[in-house]
């Protein structure tokens, strides 16, 4: 038994044809008309409607509340309206076996599983994350439903925790996940030079490779920098997402469109050619209440970067 995959990233917004008008205009995406034909989406979850945009081996899944009294109603509620990430879905190619699994070591289900091929977890028993189990369907969307080609898969999925000892618990002993220790850093803790709200975010940073992504995790080792206040303002539990990160061949491209089209960018980007690796960011106002981080780094020690402020 295993998991496979980050199978989606669940995104709640309160209105389609904007979500539709950020990823298609401003990231180079497309609708997969196959699964959710537009411009009305197909019911989803919790009395949602949604649309979804493959990206690599995965995709966003976008959902608009129809009801205010739902679980996906109160979240966009609580967002101020503005949405977010509101759950990754992990695949699993013995779906019943890995449920149980969970359940066994202390995580509890939102409903009772039947018959069903997936499943949500109670967040407080996951550090207060929304996540999905779902059976490995095999789906891969047709090259058609893959965009301009500015987005070519996600390079990690980013969250934000109080501790390095409940992530490790919670992905390493509980979900049984694999760390990639050679990626780990800033447990060192800040540089003391480093004047008081500097423009960084000094993290002890975790990753946990799955599928062809990761699961990233990043522990604030200071109480004044944007993920600090991020994680003391709402992660009650443990632990909140941060932010996606997708990866472009040519940021340079992604980011002419993605700005032309209203896609607000935090900071900049150096000009095209000067260095190998570029890394852009993206503020959640424009992003359907999703920081976006944006590179074309390849696998290894380059990873290594700061989050800025938000």
């Amino acid at each position: 038994m295993a998991f496979t995959r980050i199978h989606h990233v669940g995104i709640v917004t309160p209105d389609l044809d904007n979500a539709r008008k950020v990823l298609v205009d401003g990231f180079g995406l497309a609708v997969d008309e196959h699964r959710t034909p537009s411009p009305a989406g197909d019911p989803g979850y919790g009395n949602t409607s949604i649309l979804e945009f493959p990206i690599g081996e995965m995709r966003y899944e976008v959902a608009k509340p129809n009801s205010e009294d739902s679980a996906p109603g109160q979240f966009l509620v609580s967002t101020g309206g503005r949405g977010g990430i509101y759950y990754i879905s992990l695949a699993s190619d013995n779906f019943s076996a890995d449920v149980q699994m969970l359940v066994d070591r202390g995580v509890k289900l939102q409903d009772d599983l039947g018959d069903q091929q997936s499943v949500f977890l109670e967040p407080t028993s996951v550090l207060g994350l929304g996540i999905q189990i779902m059976a490995e369907d095999n789906y891969y969307a047709h090259p058609h439903f893959l965009g301009n080609g500015n987005l070519t898969g996600m390079a990690h999925i980013g969250i934000a925790a109080r501790s390095a000892e409940e992530s490790r618990n919670l992905w390493t002993n509980i979900f049984g996940f694999s760390e990639d220790t050679s990626a780990e850093r800033g447990q060192e803790g800040p540089d003391p030079s480093r004047a008081k709200g500097a423009a960084d975010d000094p993290v002890h940073l975790l990753e946990y490779p799955v599928g062809g992504s990761v699961i990233e995790i990043s522990h604030p080792t200071t109480d004044d920098s944007g993920t600090a206040r991020l994680v003391a303002q709402r992660a009650t539990y443990g632990a909140v997402y941060h932010h996606t990160c997708p990866y472009a061949p040519d940021v340079h491209r992604f980011t002419d469109q993605a700005v032309e089209n209203g896609v607000i960018q935090i900071g900049a980007i150096p000009p095209k050619g000067e260095t190998e690796t570029v890394v852009a960011w993206f503020h959640p106002r424009s992003c359907l209440g999703m920081l976006l981080e944006v590179w074309n780094r390849a696998p290894g020690e380059q990873h290594h970067h700061h989050h800025p402020s938000r």
